[in-house]
């Protein structure tokens, strides 16, 4: 982005106008015109320099032009995102175990569509420090707590179904989140958790995590994925006659605990959100967008550039010139 630190200097721009009218009129008046010698050759020669006596008075108002732009003080600015800024330290916790397979957001499976939705949520987040927990039987903290989104976006879309076991371990996923924000010291620290699934691993319960958060001053949005009713997953079996690896589909029900939900949500001071399909997970995601505004005490760090050097010297450089020019090869003559 280009701003002028000087901006009133542009009034001197009426000067140079009134100069350029003035110079205009007295020219088309006949004042200041060459009178030359009756001797033919010196005769064309003149009349060929006369023709040109324009050239100092555009060099002259050139000059003055580039000198006034460089009086208002041009000027580069990039923005940039400071570290210290007050922003919003955000962990999400997305569940990787097997049901996560599920195709009921057709054409893709449920992990699939929550990464390219998270991915999506993340870019968004400009002035936020983001983490990355994954989770099956167990959790692990995929990215601490970064600005990074370049590093964030490549490490959630290597993360695949099945890295962290067969299982959903909701109680540890939480606890994981809330050691990465504990010693946090944003103003706002928040748990996104994403699953499909009931707590059936892991030593620690849910609403016990969820009430240590809430003593951090940690927020739990809680979503539930996968549609209503039997959906369809894909069973990967070896052919007994070929060895290769067939695919099959079998109908299951989903087996969600909503009440868990919504109970972790409510003691956090978050909220629980049910995704049914790919659009209403993102309409979720943009929900919780617009709940955690991002609040910045700090101002946003510029790099400002002076952009005055260049047009100064050539304004300069111009004037000399068109002096010059005005005293020598363009200078007046009497008869």
């Amino acid at each position: 982005m280009t701003r002028f630190a000087a901006p009133w200097f542009f009034a001197l721009l009426l000067l140079v106008i009134a100069r350029a009218v003035l110079l205009l009129r007295d020219r088309r008046a006949g004042r200041g015109m060459f009178s030359f010698s009756s001797l033919s050759l010196v005769r064309d020669r003149m009349t060929f320099r006369s023709s040109l006596a324009w050239i100092p008075f555009a060099l002259e108002i050139a000059a003055l032009l580039l000198l006034i732009y460089a009086l208002a003080r041009p000027q580069r600015v990039v923005r940039m995102a400071a570290n210290d800024r007050y922003g919003i330290d955000i962990v999400i916790a997305l569940d990787a175990s097997g049901s996560m397979a599920a195709e009921d957001f057709r054409p893709r499976n449920r992990f699939g569509v929550a990464k390219e939705l998270i991915g999506d949520f993340i870019s968004r987040r400009q002035d936020d420090r983001i983490g990355i927990v994954t989770f099956g039987v167990r959790a692990a903290t995929r990215v601490p707590i970064t600005f990074d989104r370049d590093v964030a976006q490549a490490i959630l879309n290597k993360a695949q179904v099945g890295d962290n076991g067969d299982g959903t371990a909701i109680g540890h996923a939480i606890a994981t989140c809330v050691n990465r924000l504990r010693t946090s010291k944003s103003r706002s620290r928040v748990i996104i958790l994403l699953t499909d699934g009931v707590n059936n691993a892991g030593s620690i319960d849910p609403l016990t995590a969820a009430s240590l958060a809430a003593q951090y001053g940690i927020r739990i949005y809680t979503i539930g994925v996968g549609s209503r009713g039997a959906v369809p997953m894909p069973i990967k079996r070896q052919n007994a006659f070929t060895g290769e690896i067939e695919t099959t589909y079998q109908l299951v029900r989903a087996d969600l605990d909503e009440e868990s939900l919504s109970e972790i949500a409510r003691r956090t001071g978050g909220a629980y959100f049910r995704a049914t399909d790919a659009r209403s997970m993102g309409e979720v995601l943009q929900r919780i967008d617009q709940l955690e505004k991002t609040r910045l005490n700090a101002p946003r760090n510029e790099k400002v550039e002076e952009l005055y050097v260049q047009p100064l010297m050539y304004g300069i450089a111009l004037l000399l010139v068109a002096l010059l020019a005005g005293e020598t090869v363009w200078m007046k003559v009497s008869a």
